[in-house]
């Protein structure tokens, strides 16, 4: 049994709209999705969580920063999250980045943003590289005379996104559904 714990608020809705993408590449294969209340809360409970029998856990969280050296972000949490009784550890092959935000996905797909009624501010480059994703989506919002709300339009434009154009676009999400299947 597969268990992915996912950086985000606690919601049915967060939740729904990862299993809506990652079930465009997984259909039948699909893990167990747990949300985690933060990156720190996320973390504690991948490494920490009983284990089940015959589980296979995952983790997936936002980067914070541009993806130049996996090892050097895998080695900051394993440093600044240190637990006992420790289940899980992260390690390469389990931990997966959210390159600098999640709306960085939403940001690499103009389509699905187009489909939400945002036309003004896009295409965009170099996307990785944006500090704050969540804030540029928030003023490209603002330019189109809208509101971008972290659960609630996140959950609707998250469900657009096509995970195949993902893959082209974020290879840690490419490796993550690799790795899922």
């Amino acid at each position: 049994m597969k268990k992915l714990y996912i950086e985000g608020d606690n919601n049915p809705d967060l939740r729904m709209a990862f299993s809506k993408l990652l079930e465009q590449e997984l259909k039948d294969g699909m893990p167990r999705i747990v949300m985690g209340d933060g990156k720190s809360q996320t973390i504690h409970k991948f490494m920490t969580a009983p284990k089940e029998e015959d589980e296979e856990r995952f983790l997936l969280v936002d980067s914070d920063a541009p993806m130049e050296n996996k090892q050097m972000l895998l080695d900051d949490i394993k440093s600044n999250h240190v637990y006992k009784n420790v289940v899980f550890e992260v390690s390469e092959e389990n931990t997966f980045f959210m390159i600098q935000e999640v709306e960085a996905w939403i940001l690499s797909q103009p389509e699905a943003l187009k489909e939400r009624g945002i036309k003004k501010g896009l295409p965009l480059n170099g996307i990785e590289y944006i500090s704050k994703p969540s804030e540029k989506l928030s003023e490209i919002y603002k330019q189109n005379g809208k509101q971008y709300h972290k659960v609630r339009e996140f959950s609707k434009i998250f469900k657009l996104l096509r995970s195949s154009e993902l893959s082209g676009y974020s290879n840690e999400y490419k490796q993550l559904v690799e790795r899922l299947k």
